[in-house]
This record gives structure tokens, C-alpha cells and sequence, in this order.
């Protein structure tokens, strides 16, 4: 789960793709990027912590 985090890097492959394909800069798509590189997988970690200590795993 943790090399998910690294596409969030400006310099990711995976991102210029993305702001050639869509027109946008970094600037315009930051937060968009950002809500799907960082935060849901941070929420996915933690929910997955929860249940492996809680044993449901």
C-alpha cells in the first residue's frame, strides 16, 4: 500500500499523463491529485490497521 504514496511526486509518470491528457497544470489539478494519492489511501491504511489489531483480518 505504501508505493501508492510515491505518485503523488510532480514528477510521476503517472501525473504528467494525467495533465496532458486533461489540459490542466499542476496548480489547477493539485487538490484532485492530491485527494486521491494521499488521502483516501491514508484512510484506506488506517481502516486496514484498525481491523488487523482489532483481528477481524
Amino acid at each position: 500500500m505504501s508505493p501508492g504514496e510515491l505518485d503523488t511526486l510532480p514528477h510521476s509518470g503517472a501525473v504528467i499523463t494525467l495533465l496532458a491528457v486533461t489540459g490542466l497544470s499542476h496548480r489547477q489539478s493539485y487538490k484532485d491529485i492530491a485527494m486521491c494519492t494521499i488521502a483516501i489511501p491514508l484512510f484506506a491504511v488506517a481502516v486496514a490497521i484498525a481491523l488487523a489489531m482489532s483481528g477481524i483480518t
